[in-house]
């Protein structure tokens, strides 16, 4: 069933505009493709799917090259400090950037990810467990050499 609803999920991205997930879990609906929101979220994930331009785009290995570069660039001139506190990794920024970093962090598809909430100067990312934690901490420390 994982694979019928995730090629379901490529074929809807690449023929049609999809701008929410909300709007991709109503066209997989249509097709009859029963889905929580919480497996749609790792189907994107896994898919390596991004919203370039408003819409979800699959990454391929040249666009998913360029996207890293992007985040890179973010969090070499944003990025202050990386912390963890148990399952949450805290990200420190500069006034005013905590908002850019989330997005990114958001958009970059990281299976470890669940989402962010940024405030002025400081972001928190949410992971599933304290394992995860370090390990996006390792992948953010690896995007800052």
């Amino acid at each position: 069933m994982k694979k019928i609803r995730q090629n379901a999920i490529l074929d809807l991205v690449r023929n049609q505009e999809i701008a929410s997930q909300e709007e991709l879990l109503e066209r997989l609906l249509a097709r009859k493709i029963d889905v929580s929101q919480s497996t749609l979220s790792r189907d994107i994930q896994e898919l390596r799917l991004a919203k370039t331009g408003g819409v979800y785009a699959v990454m391929g290995a040249e666009s998913a090259q360029a996207y890293d570069d992007s985040i890179r660039r973010i969090l070499r001139e944003f990025l202050h400090e990386v912390a963890v506190a148990q399952n949450i990794v805290v990200l420190k920024t500069g006034v005013a950037n905590a908002s850019t970093v989330s997005l990114a962090i958001d958009n970059a598809g990281w299976p470890e990810v669940v989402g962010s909430l940024a405030g002025d100067d400081t972001v928190f990312v949410a992971v599933r467990t304290r394992k995860e934690s370090q390990e996006l901490k390792r992948r953010i420390m690896a995007f800052l050499k």
